[in-house]
């Protein structure tokens, strides 16, 4: 089917924008130290925040929760940081959230170390998940019935556990290998439900209490991202946050150690604190913004990947605002805890928007940028797109879809002269 050229003269695309973080998402303790920290770092203050709050609330435990659907929902939350691979601070945002506990690690406290939470072990952190196997064995029960015997295993006591994939592709390609049971683990993981295998020696890991984080590319994201673990409900029990570098610090980037001695106390103290509740209950305040504000969380939306990853939004939002309370250090959810929730839920809702804004074939955007690259100085207009290299194809909103993609990877960029009589001229050139 021949279909007619882009005209000519093109107005630029417009592109989903760059997520924006809200004020009310920086409240309490959390939104403190991610102010204090920002003028110190290149990392996006979302992807520390995030972070922050994740890594604060796996090293609680499982014994703060608030009840909802008739299930316990602890401060579990996986987070998906998506940023482009030469300015993304993927893990840079890392860093800065390890350097803040291990200080707090360091800070004494009646002679203990704050770090290990009720006196329990150090909060393990592990990478390179290939198996659903090999997640429970790190947290298993223990097997056998008599200590004394050669096959008894002690199992492992402490149930946390700190997963951080700076490849989060690679886990992607685990889980789609076939027979695979990660997907399941992950999902029953986040649930809090016991985690078992069926095989001949079956492993269990009861009472779990896992957070995942992972860091990726929106382009690999898209790319590799198959549907069944859109649909299946693997993705949507993460929280995706857009990332990117936010300035320049040739010196290094480093946390002044004056930051570390100020909040290191309070990081250490309030998990100390939190680690001790049990049921979290909301205060009356909040409760009318939840319930003012629930429908929101509820919205239809049109059936694709945006759809399939905010699938959970309540859930999520529930499990961020207890994050928020225990992290303030306190023992009530209260209206500005779930406030923030409400804001970095808004954000991870436009990081979704901006990372499938348009979801397009990927060989033939690939095809795409090398013929805009043929024209290095020159660039391509969309009709010359249209006509020569599409030979009149491709309708104009699969093209300027394709074109969008690109703009938002910052594979190319778009440059429009208005200084002439008539329409604007915009051309797409490499980056």
């Amino acid at each position: 089917m021949d279909f007619p050229a882009s005209p000519p003269e093109d107005e630029p695309i417009s592109v989903v924008p760059f997520p924006r973080l809200k004020d009310e998402a920086l409240c309490g303790v959390p939104g403190k130290i991610v102010r204090a920290v920002e003028p110190c770092t290149e990392a996006h203050p979302a992807a520390v925040l995030a972070q922050y709050l994740a890594r604060f609330g796996c090293a609680v435990g499982r014994t703060a929760h608030i009840r909802a659907d008739n299930r316990e929902h602890h401060a579990r939350v996986n987070v998906l940081v998506v940023g482009r691979t030469s300015v993304g601070a993927k893990g840079t945002s890392d860093g800065v959230v390890s350097a803040l506990f291990a200080g707090a690690s360091r800070m004494p406290s009646e002679g203990k170390i704050l770090w290990r939470v009720s006196d329990q072990t150090p909060l393990r952190r592990v990478a390179g998940l290939s198996s659903g196997e090999g997640l429970i064995e790190i947290i298993r029960d223990a097997s056998g019935d008599d200590p004394n015997a050669k096959n008894y295993d002690p199992g492992v006591d402490d149930k946390r556990l700190l997963v951080v994939e700076s490849e989060f592709t690679s886990t992607l390609s685990v889980m789609e290998r076939q027979g695979s049971n990660l997907p399941r683990i992950l999902r029953e993981a986040w649930d809090g439900d016991d985690l078992s295998t069926l095989t001949r020696a079956p492993l269990r890991a009861s009472s779990p209490h896992v957070t995942v984080v992972g860091h990726c590319t929106p382009g690999e994201l898209r790319i590799r991202l198959r549907e069944a673990q859109l649909t299946g409900g693997t993705m949507n029990r993460f929280i995706p946050i857009a990332s990117r570098r936010t300035k320049l610090l040739p010196d290094g980037g480093n946390i002044p150690a004056e930051v570390i001695a100020e909040y290191g106390p309070t990081i250490g103290e309030t998990l100390v604190k939190a680690a001790k509740l049990g049921q979290v209950v909301r205060t009356d305040d909040a409760t009318a913004m939840w319930n003012t504000r629930y429908a929101e969380l509820r919205k239809a939306r049109p059936d694709g990947p945006v759809a399939s990853m905010l699938a959970r939004a309540a859930p999520q939002v529930l499990r961020i605002s207890l994050a928020y309370a225990l992290a303030d250090g306190s023992s009530v959810i209260a209206d500005d805890h779930l406030g923030a929730a409400f804001a970095l839920w808004d954000y991870a809702e436009s990081t979704a928007e901006w990372m499938f804004g348009a979801h397009v074939d990927s060989a033939e955007v690939e095809n795409l940028v090398q013929y805009i690259s043929g024209a290095a100085k020159t660039g391509r207009s969309r009709a010359e797109i249209s006509s020569e290299h599409f030979k009149r194809n491709k309708p104009a909103v699969d093209i300027e879809a394709m074109l969008g993609e690109l703009l938002r990877d910052g594979r190319i960029r778009q440059e429009t002269d208005r200084s002439g009589p008539g329409r604007p001229t915009t051309r797409y050139l490499p980056c």
